[in-house]
């Protein structure tokens, strides 16, 4: 990896401001979930939750060490000389694009976990919903199954969205 000097790696830092979109050069994937960045010769990391608005396992099912790709830059620490980064940043909150449903709204879902106090059903990519076993009204949903749901309540803030079984099909 390309170091530069102490002088040109903190007009480096200070250059950089939040929001700022760079390239970088995906130099290492821990098992821990961390990403290591070369930045123009500053090493940056990416934590797991940055990758994607989908839930991963592991960056690798994502991201390639030796990938170039644009990052948004969350934040820069001088007194350490870290920059965190994010992936997921560059595209829309799914969430967001969620809330704009209406509340009762039926859209199609793929279950992806069966659990005693309810099933999880995807409504769209990284956005994951449940439906409580309450309202699962002695259905069989195994995860895959396609199914139709309906939207009963959104949480922005928290991430969260609760869904019901519609006997309506989805638009």
């Amino acid at each position: 990896m390309l170091t530069l000097r102490d002088g040109e790696r903190l007009d480096f830092l200070q250059g950089l401001e939040r929001g700022q979109v760079v390239a970088g050069v995906v130099s290492h994937i821990a098992s821990f979930g961390v990403t290591f960045v070369e930045l123009g010769g500053v090493e940056a990391q990416m934590n797991i939750p940055e990758v994607s608005w989908s839930p991963v396992d592991s960056p690798a099912d994502v991201i390639r060490e030796g990938e170039e790709l644009p990052f948004t830059v969350l934040g820069v620490d001088m007194s350490r000389e870290r920059v965190s980064l994010s992936l997921k940043d560059l595209t829309p909150d799914p969430m967001r694009e969620l809330a704009r449903t209406r509340l009762g709204d039926v859209v199609p879902g793929r279950v992806t976990k069966v659990m005693e106090w309810g099933a999880f059903v995807e409504v769209q990519e990284g956005i994951v919903g449940l439906v409580p076993h309450d309202d699962l009204a002695g259905s069989e949903l195994r995860p895959g199954d396609e199914v139709d749901v309906e939207i009963a309540a959104i949480n922005v803030h928290l991430r969260q969205v609760r869904l019901g079984l519609s006997t309506r099909p989805a638009r």
